[in-house]
């Protein structure tokens, strides 16, 4: 299995200039094939293959020559995810926005790594200033611009060895460019475990909750919709104070930049809690030697939560903005990875009414609160719990019975929470021993 790790680039003045520059003629390469690629569909009513696009791109930028072939490639790859979407969505659109810089794709023919260094190749087309000027003194001075080979050296920071890397892409992120490479990763063998299923059921008060046939696991994900409400808030406020400002103004850039902060405080905020809480559900997966984990497919929920007159739908103002901050997306994509690295095949399938159907009766009860009660047989059990076993459910048979254990989690437990025995057990050796207040404090 593939997967993509990354580090930092150390700033050099001149590198990450270099850097800019290929990202400006990287966006060139992409704004010239969405205009050629749209002019030619409203002209003759067909899309520009790849091979052809490919083809006009040939030695026309200051680039390496895969390096022009992969961002064509994702201008297909993006042309072809729109044509699946507007199969049920007509408002999705291709690509179309013209862009200022872009990410740098690189492929294996397109840069030199070695243990210390990696360098990224580049071609330039052109005559210096004194070739110029002695162009016409020379023989066959009217032949075409001739091609210089280049290359930038980065330092190679990874962690493993990158012989078998076939593609990496050099972004902007956190106010610095990252070299983001792929992997393979063997994947763990449970081809000697016994088939077991468990059902994941997304969520916003509970992020994630995984049931077993006779256990669950619920990760808490308040954390994560109070920083997602507190950045929309303090956006919000931010915006309407710049409206009351003069556009380009020192005051009008200041809260430019705030804006930016937040944005990316509670970006970084928001993926550490994600990691730590798809963590702990795939810990909890190979604990249990699950081999098929079944997810609940919600992809959509966010849209079409106004009020509709026909239907009599009443959501609030308040529950339309949760459903829109949910990051559930981003969730059910790191589970996927993570799980399928454990060898764990991952499904997904519809999830409607699963939190109201009994197991027990086979009815449809509504569920008050946090709690399913079954006014049939007068059992209970958690709405979430019972939403993950009813999702597994779908798509395997599951043993219908008492759950042994139900544990309750957060993503990250702070140590002021904590008791002073638990923190002595999970201290770190670096930890430096707690500080006796003194007299003075004391007495005060």
């Amino acid at each position: 299995m593939f997967v993509t790790h990354s580090f930092r680039i150390p700033y050099e003045e001149y590198l990450y200039e270099e850097l800019r520059m290929m990202q400006r003629e990287a966006a060139s390469v992409w704004n010239d094939i969405v205009r050629e690629a749209t002019s030619y569909y409203v002209s003759r009513k067909k899309w520009l293959s790849k091979t052809e696009i490919q083809f006009v791109r040939k030695q026309t930028y200051q680039l390496h020559s895969q390096t022009v072939q992969a961002i064509a490639d994702k201008y297909e790859a993006n042309r072809e995810t729109i044509r699946q979407l507007r199969k049920t969505d007509k408002k999705a659109k291709y690509p179309w926005r013209r862009k200022y810089y872009y990410c740098i794709p690189l492929k294996k023919a397109s840069m030199d790594i070695t243990k210390d260094t990696i360098s990224i190749k580049k071609a330039s087309y052109g005559f210096s200033l004194p070739e110029w000027l002695t162009k016409k003194k020379k023989k066959n001075w009217n032949e075409k611009f001739p091609k210089k080979n280049e290359a930038i050296l980065l330092p190679n920071l990874s962690e493993e060895p990158l012989d078998e890397c076939n593609y990496a892409e050099i972004v902007w992120r956190d106010s610095a460019y990252w070299f983001c490479y792929t992997v393979q990763v063997p994947e763990r063998d449970v081809s000697s475990f016994d088939k077991k299923v468990a059902g994941a059921d997304l969520g916003e008060i509970h992020a994630v909750a995984v049931a077993t046939e006779n256990k669950a696991l619920l990760v808490s994900g308040r954390a994560m919709r109070s920083i997602s409400q507190f950045r929309a808030k303090v956006l919000a406020e931010l915006s309407k104070k710049m409206s009351r400002c003069k556009k380009g103004s020192n005051q009008w850039k200041k809260y430019k930049q705030a804006k930016y902060r937040i944005r990316q405080t509670s970006k970084n905020q928001l993926k550490e809690l994600e990691h730590k809480t798809t963590k702990e559900v795939v810990s909890f997966l190979v604990e249990e030697q699950v081999t098929h984990f079944v997810i609940g497919h919600v992809s959509g929920i966010e849209k079409w939560t106004k009020k509709n007159e026909k239907k009599k739908q009443k959501t609030s103002k308040v529950r339309r903005q949760q459903l829109s901050l949910w990051n559930q997306g981003k969730m059910k994509q790191k589970l996927t990875y993570k799980a399928a690295l454990m060898g764990i095949k991952v499904e997904e399938t519809e999830e409607s009414y699963t939190s109201q159907d009994c197991p027990f009766c086979n009815g449809r009860h509504q569920a008050k609160g946090r709690h399913f009660i079954c006014s049939v047989h007068k059992t209970e059990i958690h709405r979430d719990v019972n939403g993950a076993q009813n999702i597994a459910r779908k798509k395997h048979t599951m043993a219908v019975q008492p759950l042994h254990s139900v544990l309750f989690k957060q993503p990250i437990w702070y140590k002021r929470f904590l008791s002073e025995e638990i923190r002595q057990k999970t201290k770190h050796p670096k930890d430096k021993p707690r500080k006796e207040p003194s007299i003075a404090s004391r007495m005060a």
